[in-house]
This record gives C-alpha cells, sequence and structure tokens, in this order.
C-alpha cells in the first residue's frame, strides 16, 4: 500500500524539478534556485527522492550549470557524493517517468513542439 501513498509526493517533486528546469534562463540566479531544490529534496523522509535522476537531466539540460552546482557542494556530503554518480540521461528520464519524446518536450519545454511550429 505504501507505494500508492508516496507516488503523489515523487510525481509533485518531478513536476515542480521540471517546472525549475523550464524556468532556468542561464543567469547567476538559476544555481540558487538548483541549490535550493536539491536541498529541499535533501530534506525529504517520506520516500527516496530521484536526486541522481534529478541530477543526470540537469547535467544533460545545462552542463554548465550543473558543473556549477556541483563545484558548490562540500566534498563527501551526500550530496556530492549523489552528483558525482554518472547514469545514463535515458534511464534517468524513465525512472521520471518520461518514456516518450512528447513528454520529454513537454517537461523540458512546457509544449509539444509539433503543435508549435504549426502555429
Amino acid at each position: 500500500m505504501s507505494d500508492g501513498s508516496m507516488r503523489p509526493e515523487r510525481q509533485a517533486l518531478i513536476d515542480e524539478f521540471f517546472v525549475m528546469i523550464r524556468k532556468l534562463n542561464r543567469t547567476g540566479a538559476d544555481i540558487i534556485h538548483v541549490r535550493e531544490f536539491f536541498w529541499k529534496a535533501s530534506e525529504i523522509r517520506g520516500f527516496i527522492p530521484p536526486t541522481v535522476e534529478f541530477m543526470t537531466v540537469l547535467k544533460a539540460y545545462n552542463a554548465v550549470l550543473f558543473h556549477e552546482f556541483r563545484k558548490s557542494l562540500v566534498p563527501n556530503t551526500s550530496m556530492h557524493i549523489l552528483a558525482n554518480v554518472n547514469m545514463e540521461a535515458g534511464e534517468a528520464l524513465i525512472s521520471l517517468g518520461i518514456t516518450s519524446l512528447e513528454q520529454l518536450q513537454l517537461a523540458v519545454k512546457g509544449k509539444i513542439m509539433e503543435q508549435a511550429a504549426e502555429g
């Protein structure tokens, strides 16, 4: 039963992550948002947040920002260790429930690109 009750919280966190990704605009403030998100995630006790998956997607989406974030972490902390785990981006997305290109575009861009091209 516990799996069912945990799902909505995990999904809400995943949604929040992609909202953050969509808001990133390549400014210095981005690192603050990213740090705040990961600190918040690290304090979750009700379920294990998919932190490695989030970091993997962030790295694929904005490598510069990811490396900046990783540099800002205290060495040998759990967050630093997680930031150094290598995972395939496709695997990370599947773990986050994104299994199609449309879902990926929705998550990262907030819209499906084919529809945007028609307009």
